[in-house]
């Protein structure tokens, strides 16, 4: 699998030669064409769409190109061939599909929502099936890759959506924006949309069937399905704040997305989808030009949410770390349990949320209660404020002469939620409220020598400790860079994990701080 890493990376070289800001474009493009699923290319014209399409059918062997031009004047003939006169004759409606797309294993379409319906609804069943239906016959397709563009997105009402919901990548392409790639690009006048590549490097059909069988049988991590969940979620989310606008993704879209994570993770030599390549599925999310930049930050959310490089050195030294500063506290210190509240009409209160029936048809909802600091340590009932701060009997509270509050509800609430303001007799337990509360130090008590000793010598033990665990997880990812980084993600998209990479060691650097915080403390500490 690693050989095969490197010959997809050397293709990749070949592909993107003298082709300026579009090596995302190409590789992405390539993809979609080894995992065989249908892309869009998205942009205005002569960004280079049709010359991309021409170039990844290069890394093919023996390929067979088919472009064309969509328009609303465009017929089946211009796209499936003219119908066979002699057939005719002896009334066999049958196509001469030599040379155009029935015969072909790479098209490419331009202007796609410019055609019509007989044209888009045949489409749909060579990309479903790969099949064409000429005249009695059905004849499998040999296509690999169906690339479509244009400078819109299909319109609404022309009933495109099954057809656009088959383009799996979707990419945006814009102008050159680099002056020095555009000056560049002003040199180069000779362009050759074809290009000459090695025919051991180029895919065979054989090696194309059998890539897509092994990246099937690829695994996908849990940490990627977490991923795939939140930002499904995210989603929901979204279309609800936004109906005028909202993403759909089916889920055949999604299965087809595993299926995208599976091959790029197969083609970089990996043994399961890791989180590296999961940055790609934003690709294969949007639908308008207004999504693009939500849905890419939806995803690259999720990824955060789930990046997670503490193990069990980490884990372990901030558990001793946290008993350290605990034991310290209380033998260096004389403290006082000090509570979280909040000043009403001067006087702390304790907030707590609740999960409850907000209407008569079951729906959940939260609610803030306020609870008087006061009544800790008693026992007697009484009513809390609620989120208008005004005192409430739809609940019910109790410390029971102990610092945990039972809270109850009041049996008409929880049967119909805020909807009825007639309170009933009876409460019913609905959750615990424990106050939140730390110790505050009040003065310090002189220790001795030896206990101040001892205590320097273990904190400087987990100094050291944190020291080498920083060290470690360096050289680790150092060490397995290039295999986590996807060939299939760009250089930008890479710092994007470098970066959370980079906030994870800031985490660790600060708890060595606050270990050599502690230190200085210890160290400045009076002794008997």
């Amino acid at each position: 699998m690693k050989n095969t890493k490197l010959r997809i990376e050397k293709i990749i070289k070949h592909l993107s030669k003298d082709l300026y800001e579009r090596e995302e474009i190409i590789t992405l493009t390539l993809l979609s064409a080894i995992s065989g699923k249908a892309i869009f290319l998205y942009g205005p014209p002569g960004t280079a769409k049709s010359f991309i399409a021409k170039r990844v059918s290069s890394a093919f062997k023996e390929s067979k190109y088919f472009g064309y031009l969509m328009q609303r004047f465009s017929t089946p003939e211009d796209i499936f061939g003219p119908i066979s006169l002699e057939e005719l004759k002896n009334d066999k409606y049958i196509r001469k599909i030599e040379g155009y797309l029935p015969d072909s294993d790479f098209a490419f379409l331009d202007e796609i929502w410019k055609s019509t319906p007989a044209i888009l609804n045949t489409l749909l069943t060579i990309i479903n099936e790969r099949v064409f239906k000429n005249g009695y016959e059905e004849i499998k397709v040999p296509l690999k890759a169906l690339i479509s563009a244009s400078n819109e997105t299909p319109p609404e009402g022309q009933g495109l959506e099954a057809l656009y919901d088959r383009f799996i990548i979707r990419l945006m392409l814009n102008n050159i924006k680099n002056k020095d790639n555009f000056e560049k690009l002003l040199e180069n006048t000779q362009l050759d949309s074809y290009i000459e590549i090695d025919e051991e490097l180029k895919i065979s059909n054989e090696e194309w069937l059998n890539f897509r069988n092994e990246a099937n049988n690829m695994k996908i991590s849990k940490t990627v399905i977490d991923i795939i969940h939140n930002i499904k979620l995210s989603i929901e989310k979204f279309n609800d704040e936004n109906r005028d606008i909202p993403i759909y993704v089916s889920d055949r879209r999604w299965q087809n997305i595993s299926y995208i994570l599976k091959m790029s993770s197969y083609l970089n030599g990996k043994y399961e989808v890791d989180i590296y390549e999961s940055i790609l599925i934003y690709n294969c999310l949007w639908s308008l030009e207004e999504h693009i930049q939500v849905v890419k930050k939806i995803t690259e959310n999720a990824i955060k949410m789930s990046y997670d490089l503490n193990n069990y050195n980490i884990n372990e030294w901030r558990e001793n770390f946290k008993k350290v500063q605990e034991n310290i506290d209380n033998e260096f210190y004389n403290l006082e349990k000090t509570y979280d509240t909040e000043n009403i009409d001067d006087k702390p209160h304790i907030a707590k949320t609740l999960y409850i029936n907000i209407d008569e048809y079951g729906n959940k909802g939260e609610t803030i209660i306020y609870i008087p600091i006061k009544q800790l340590g008693k026992k007697v009932y009484f009513y809390p404020l609620d989120i208008g701060r005004n005192q409430t009997r739809k609940f019910r509270c109790n410390f029971n002469a102990g610092d945990k509050c039972t809270v109850e509800i009041n049996s008409s609430i929880a049967a119909n939620g805020f909807v009825s303001n007639i309170m009933s007799r009876n409460y019913e337990f609905l959750t615990y409220a424990e106050p939140e509360f730390y110790m505050k130090k009040i003065s310090t008590k002189k220790i001795e020598k030896q206990k101040k000793d001892s205590y320097l010598k273990l904190i400087n033990s987990l100094i050291l400790s944190i020291d080498n665990i920083i060290i470690d997880i360096k050289n680790d990812f150092d060490k397995n860079k290039n295999m986590n980084k996807s060939i299939f993600i760009s250089d930008d998209e890479f710092n994007f994990y470098i970066d959370m990479f980079n906030s994870h060691i800031e985490n660790l650097e600060n708890d060595k701080l606050d270990a050599e915080r502690l230190k200085s403390e210890i160290e400045n500490h009076e002794t008997i």
